[in-house]
């Protein structure tokens, strides 16, 4: 699988279920990289996002280029 968040700090999308908590959402299957499966980034998406909740959801930790600025 392969997620992809977009950045959105002025919450341009608030009716949209795949945007929110300041990004758009996005997952495809590796073999079907031109279909997005994610219906609602709350139920599909930010479970698993949750332990990044204090860097703005992203998992920096492992990606340490992206702790230096």
């Amino acid at each position: 699988m392969w997620f992809v968040l977009i950045k959105d700090q002025k919450q341009r999308f608030g009716n949209n279920p795949l945007w929110g908590d300041g990004w758009g959402w996005a997952l495809f299957k590796a073999d079907a990289p031109d279909k997005q499966v994610a219906t609602d980034y709350k139920k599909d998406c930010v479970g698993c996002h949750i332990p990044a909740k204090s860097t703005d959801w992203i998992y920096v930790r492992g990606y340490p280029v992206l702790t230096s600025r």
